[in-house]
């Protein structure tokens, strides 16, 4: 009887579905989770040569070429385990620019990302898995990611301890006085912030006051330095803008000059309650919205005295750097938008006041000693890039007074009579609230 040999080939199950039956967990710290799979392949060939069969006696035989011979291959790949870390989440602080970029190892590349529990105004890169954006609400967050691969296998990544601190700023209020002076920097008095650098500038134009000539800011310490070569009486303010993660705050700075020339006229101011103050800045609020308008109402108040006598006339001349007065309806009015002189109340004028005059001092009797004077400014509404910080006007004013008529009429006159009787007078504006 003819008798085939045949080989069967049989693979264990357990060997074609190893990614269902050899997977294995690598759990790390609190921050990672993953996830592993392995792949296994089996391929199978049979090759027949020279099989003979005899029966002329009855037996059967076989030789070593005529064998059936079967080839069996077993080749087996490993996935790396699928790992979300968080990394170090950098702090963030309201309304600053935030970034960070978690990452992902193993698995199949091809990922998807998604985020639950991220602060509001941040948003992750589905793609990139990049988080970005300008925190909007602050406090401690713990976010959870997740990361799926082309495959469908998925790690999770929990991320606690990411931190959203207040928005970076300065309590105009706690600075001491109504600027930044001397050795003082303003990193002394930064609340809230991301904790990255502060880079601080000089701005100038509207609003900003006025630098000093001699006077720089450092913008790594926001510290004044160099040394002052004006030679006017007064003080100077300007606008220090410092810059952290997307974010400017503005504080004014100040710088004084307290020689007088020779026979220069005796300058006494208050305001604010402080007698005798020439030299301080005055400060007054605003009102976002509102048409603007500085007037103390008799603060701040200027004596400017000399030997003068029985026949006293005086004269002045000013100039007032770029800032949000000087615009709107006031452009129209008869007073115009800036003055020394009194404003008094009048129903008959459309803003309801208007420009009286200086008075002679003393008031009554005589000899006369000089003159008094107040300041007052008017604008339109503040523009929205102003609303929410300060802002400076820095007034450059000149006197003359002479027991000549004709000596202080003009512009020319008062320069070359006024025996070089100068002030410079800064008035900061503060948002109300």
């Amino acid at each position: 009887m003819n008798t085939s040999i045949r080989s069967l080939l049989r693979v264990a199950p357990c060997a074609l579905l190893l990614v269902a039956c050899s997977g294995e967990d690598s759990v790390g710290s609190s921050a990672t989770y993953t996830t592993s799979a392995s792949a296994s392949t089996t391929t199978g060939s049979t090759t027949t040569t020279g099989e003979s069969e005899s029966a002329t006696d009855g037996t059967v035989s076989e030789s070593d070429t005529d064998a059936t011979t079967t080839t069996t291959t077993t080749t087996t790949s490993t996935v790396d385990p699928l790992v979300v870390d968080c990394g170090a989440p950098p702090a963030g602080a309201l309304g600053a620019k935030y970034s960070h970029m978690p990452t992902v190892e193993g698995g199949v590349p091809g990922y998807s990302w998604s985020a639950e529990g991220l602060p509001e105004g941040l948003e992750i890169n589905a793609f990139t898995g990049v988080i970005t954006g300008e925190p909007a609400s602050s406090g401690d967050f713990t976010i959870e990611l997740t990361v799926e691969d082309s495959e469908g296998s998925t790690g999770v990544a929990t991320c606690p301890g990411v931190s959203v601190a207040d928005g970076l700023s300065v309590d105009l209020g706690g600075l001491g006085g109504p600027c930044i002076t001397g050795s003082g920097s303003l990193l002394d008095y930064v609340q809230g912030g991301d904790g990255g650098a502060i880079t601080c500038s000089v701005p100038g134009g509207t609003g900003n006051g006025k630098l000093p000539a001699g006077i720089t800011v450092n913008p790594e310490t926001c510290a004044i330095e160099g040394t002052m070569s004006e030679t006017r009486y007064g003080t100077w303010a300007w606008i220090v803008e410092a810059s952290q993660s997307g974010v400017d705050i503005y504080v004014p700075y100040c710088a004084t000059q307290e020689e007088q020339a020779p026979g220069a006229y005796t300058i006494t101011g208050s305001h604010g309650g402080g007698a005798g103050d020439a030299l301080t800045p005055a400060t007054a609020d605003f009102t976002p919205g509102e048409l603007l308008k500085f007037d103390g109402d008799g603060e701040p108040r200027f004596e400017i005295t000399t030997e003068c006598g029985n026949a006293c006339f005086y004269g002045y001349v000013y100039a007032v750097s770029s800032s949000l007065f000087g615009s709107g309806p006031c452009k129209d009015d008869s007073d115009g938008c800036y003055g020394l002189c009194p404003l008094v109340d009048d129903p008959n004028e459309e803003d309801g006041d208007k420009q009286g005059n200086c008075s002679l001092l003393p008031a009554m009797g005589f000899p006369k000693e000089g003159f008094v004077h107040e300041m007052w400014s008017k604008g339109d509404v503040p523009a929205a890039n102003f609303e929410d910080r300060p802002w400076i006007v820095q007034w450059s004013i000149d006197y003359c007074i002479s027991t000549e008529d004709s000596a202080c009429k003009t512009k020319s006159d008062i320069l070359e009579n006024g025996s070089g009787s100068n002030l410079e007078f800064a008035v900061i504006m503060r948002p109300k609230g």
